[in-house]
């Protein structure tokens, strides 16, 4: 009978410390994921790039202007493009943040309407 308490003990502190392992590597692979590419000159756009919206935009279409995104350890533009409204949000551009260190983008996102 004392042999298995000590067992469920044991077990209940090997899931307790499971657990909080857990919870750190979720975090730090959070913050991983967080991290930004800083660049010392805000790019501009690429010659011939496709930035801004032809003169009528569908029904029920956004334009995302072209932007520059991340791929692994580098930067790449991606041309503007329509995308399918979000109803009861906006989208907020993304755009280019200065920071101690230099530039870095911070990706357009859906914002909920207020």
């Amino acid at each position: 009978m004392e042999i298995e308490n000590v067992k469920e003990l044991i077990i209940r502190k090997i899931m307790k410390v499971t657990k909080l392992l857990l919870i750190i590597v979720f975090a730090i692979s959070g913050f991983i994921s967080q991290a930004q590419i800083v660049v010392k000159v805000k790019p501009s756009a690429p010659r011939g790039a496709v930035i801004l919206a032809p003169v009528r935009t569908p029904h029920g279409k956004v334009w995302i202007n072209g932007y520059w995104a991340v791929k692994g350890n580098n930067y790449f533009w991606h041309d503007g493009y329509y995308t399918n409204n979000k109803p009861g949000h906006r989208y907020v551009e993304g755009h280019w943040k200065r920071n101690r260190n230099g530039w870095v983008w911070v990706p357009g996102h859906w914002k909920r309407r207020r």
